[in-house]
């Protein structure tokens, strides 16, 4: 599945400063990356094996909801003919919706005719859980063949909810995939202006990405033809520097931090001290991903759903960790599959989920190049890192997905805060107020929406 757009409003402070730029996940390609593999579905090859054999007794028809671009859909279509060939006595009618499948979803979720399993993106889990939509598959899992050790640990906890807190507990959902997020850059501009490409190794810190990006930006006079870098995607340069969102126990908003301050300062001088990245005024007649496909913009942050579109560019490209001063470190988008907690037939949909979430179902995704495989084993390869084919070092998909962490919309059920905070730092990205003093402003507001909305966690 294509794009991932942030589900949650991680994306609003975002389109503040962007102007609107892609993420990865909620269902109008905005919810989290898309897509996993697996290669040809042997515990030997993969570390998991395929969904037992034995279909259900009596007959059950059950539906499926998700949605993605017509390359998901006929990917999918492909992959339910297949599992009701293995499970004959499993009918399943494929619920495609294109376009706004979160507000759709919600409408439906709350007439009470869920379909039986259905995408959930990371950044709507924990209010679709705590507001009991979803059952614990749990007691599945205790008999399921797949190998949830062999996935990504990141991938998982953010499925997991104890009732008061995500992260913890029961597990709602496995994931259809993870996407993490890296620097892609074109290397024509980087061999024209003879600037050394970054390491596919080591993150560039915040000072020799300044430094890259001024050398990559072209100026005819006031005029800026050519930008260094995209709009920032803030979220992974908090998380470079240190910075945190929330306290470890969820209940303390601790983005006023210098650490976290200091990266967002940052980011905002790219675009308006140095002018290096594009402001929202620039952006108003091209987006930053029509600039990086034009050649008018050196670096972007992406995830790996942008790979089948960026193969069929002119220039060649390839990716590298995102900056960060330390470590690999950022951020990754998710969408997982979960069961309605009022599915009629809920053997027969978790025989659909576990299927989808398996070996087969994730090789077939794969092949789609939108993401990372959800099997650790599966990444390393051919399946995903595809070779001949851009990128070259697809391996930076492999160590960012180790490295980055659930997004911060993901860390409570009630988003309220996060809301809050997306709506409220326009004045920073527009240059008129400094970011510490702006989020010492917004620290008690926030501290408030976030006991408001998830109380459970204060008793």
């Amino acid at each position: 599945m294509k794009p991932w757009k942030k589900s949650s409003l991680a994306m609003a402070a975002l389109i503040l400063l962007a102007g609107g730029v892609v993420g990865c996940g909620n269902g109008n390609k905005d919810g989290a990356s898309s897509s996993a593999a697996s290669p040809t579905g042997t515990a030997s090859q993969t570390g998991s094996a395929s969904p037992s054999e034995a279909p259900p007794e009596e007959k059950a028809t059950i539906k499926f909801a998700g949605w993605g671009d017509p390359s998901e859909k006929e990917v999918f279509t492909k992959l339910i003919k297949n599992f009701e060939e293995k499970y004959p006595n499993i009918k399943v009618n494929y619920l495609h919706i294109p376009a706004d499948y979160v507000g759709k979803m919600n409408t439906i979720l709350a007439g009470g005719d869920a379909p039986d399993v259905f995408y959930v993106p990371d950044g709507d889990f924990g209010r679709w859980v705590s507001q009991g939509l979803l059952q614990s598959i749990d007691k599945y899992m205790e008999s399921s063949q797949i190998d949830t050790g062999d996935m990504w640990d990141s991938s998982l906890v953010r499925y997991r909810y104890d009732g008061s807190i995500t992260g913890k507990g029961p597990l709602y959902a496995l994931p259809k995939d993870i996407g993490p997020t890296v620097l892609y850059y074109n290397k024509d501009i980087f061999q024209k202006m003879n600037v050394p490409f970054p390491s596919a190794d080591n993150p560039m810190t915040f000072d020799q990405l300044l430094d890259t990006a001024q050398k990559l930006t072209v100026r005819n006079g006031d005029k800026v033809e050519q930008y260094g870098m995209g709009p920032i995607w803030w979220e992974g340069f908090v998380l470079g520097n240190g910075g945190k969102f929330l306290s470890d126990d969820r209940k303390e908003f601790l983005l006023n931090g210098k650490e976290a301050t200091d990266a967002l300062q940052f980011a905002v001088d790219l675009a308006h001290k140095y002018k290096v990245i594009p402001d929202s005024r620039a952006l108003q007649a091209m987006n930053d991903g029509q600039m990086f496909e034009t050649g008018k913009l050196a670096m972007i942050i992406q995830g790996r759903w942008m790979v089948p579109t960026y193969r069929k560019l002119k220039f060649d490209w390839d990716v590298a960790p995102l900056p960060a001063n330390g470590n690999w470190s950022g951020w990754s988008g998710s969408v997982g599959l979960g069961i309605s907690s009022k599915s009629k037939h809920a053997d027969a949909a978790f025989k659909l989920l576990e299927y989808l979430s398996g070996p087969e179902g994730q090789k077939e995704q794969s092949l789609m190049g939108f993401a990372i495989p959800s099997f650790k084993s599966m990444a390393n390869t051919d399946v995903f890192l595809q070779p001949g084919q851009k990128p070259e070092h697809a391996q930076v998909f492999i160590k960012a997905a180790e490295s980055e962490i659930p997004g911060p919309w993901t860390n409570l059920p009630n988003a309220k805060w996060w809301d809050m905070l997306g709506q409220n730092l326009g004045p920073m990205w527009e240059g008129k107020r400094p970011a510490a003093d702006l989020l010492n402003e917004l620290k008690p507001k926030i501290d408030q929406a976030i006991k408001e909305g998830n109380p459970a966690i204060f008793k």
